[in-house]
């Protein structure tokens, strides 16, 4: 029963709006307990696989029909198994989790990877799952080698990790699509600070400092060397005061899946991480699924 119908009923009002209310609650924490359950066997995924180097953690959280779209790895159990293995016999492999998001049934890891051959130093992640039924179905992975401190002395990961604000999660997730088709996909520059808090803009990416004007100055840098910059946003995935958006990327290094995390402070974009991935030639690919 609707508000609008519970107010014209009179003296039931009070007790439908106790039972209406109760049932939103039990509604609620039914589904808090799911994203922490989901949270957790996410981030016990990674901890199995990198530091207890136990292969068998696929066969008990990854679904049969499980597709993979990191597209350096092979598709299916044996393709993820195949990545555990390799963990496992890197005695120096290690991750660190700075920050789990959880939007419905996909659940998304930041992540330092370490110690792993194929990569050749540290490596910055981000992991996102999606799952069904309790069970891992996809995965789509983006990584980069770790940098130093950037202009502004600020790390790939640093900064502040705590979900706020949940409450507003759609409204947060539509003020980080409008910015990313108005500004980045229609390249309406100069709209930049309807989106952006340029006081207090945090920039974690590797090779831009703070503020709008190292933004401006890195996207003037690249069209003057002639470089593309033509992006499709393909996923936005929002938690509270964090929302990410996966985009693919003609960028003037080549095909690129974008990793953006953007953190929102009433109703600004405030903070920025990113990852980049180039996105090796169609015949190279492991699996014939695409990153995105």
């Amino acid at each position: 029963m609707s508000r609008r119908n519970i107010l014209v009923v009179g003296g039931s009002t009070a007790i439908i709006t106790i039972v209406g209310s109760a049932s939103s609650s039990l509604a609620q924490s039914a589904a808090t307990d799911a994203s922490l359950d989901l949270r957790a066997n996410a981030r016990q995924v990674m901890i199995d696989i990198f530091h207890k180097k136990d292969p068998t953690v696929v066969d008990r959280y990854f679904a049969e029909s499980f597709i993979q779209h990191d597209p350096n790895l092979a598709d299916g159990l044996a393709g993820m198994k195949s990545f555990a293995a390799e963990v496992a016999s890197s005695p120096a492999a290690d991750i660190t989790i700075y920050r789990i998001f959880v939007d419905g049934d996909f659940v998304l890891l930041r992540s330092k990877y370490e110690g792993v051959r194929r990569y050749a130093g540290p490596a910055i992640a981000f992991d996102l799952f999606r799952f069904k039924d309790g069970k891992i179905v996809e995965h789509w992975g983006g990584q980069e080698s770790e940098a130093p401190p950037n202009l502004s002395g600020r790390t790939q990961v640093d900064g502040p990790t705590e979900v706020l604000d949940r409450e507003k999660t759609e409204a947060n997730r539509t003020l980080v699509r409008t910015y990313r088709e108005t500004v980045t996909v229609s390249l309406r520059f100069d709209r930049i600070e309807e989106f952006i808090e340029d006081a207090h803009y945090a920039q974690h990416a590797s090779k831009i400092g703070d503020g709008i004007a190292q933004l401006r100055d890195r996207i003037a840098s690249v069209a003057k060397e002639g470089g593309q910059l033509h992006l499709t946003p393909r996923r936005f995935l929002a938690d509270g005061n964090f929302v990410l958006v996966l985009s693919e990327g003609d960028l003037p290094s080549g095909p690129t899946a974008l990793y953006d995390l953007f953190r929102v402070e009433n109703g600004k974009i405030v903070e920025h991480w990113d990852v980049l991935t180039p996105i090796p030639p169609r015949h190279q690919w492991k699996n014939p699924n695409g990153p995105f």
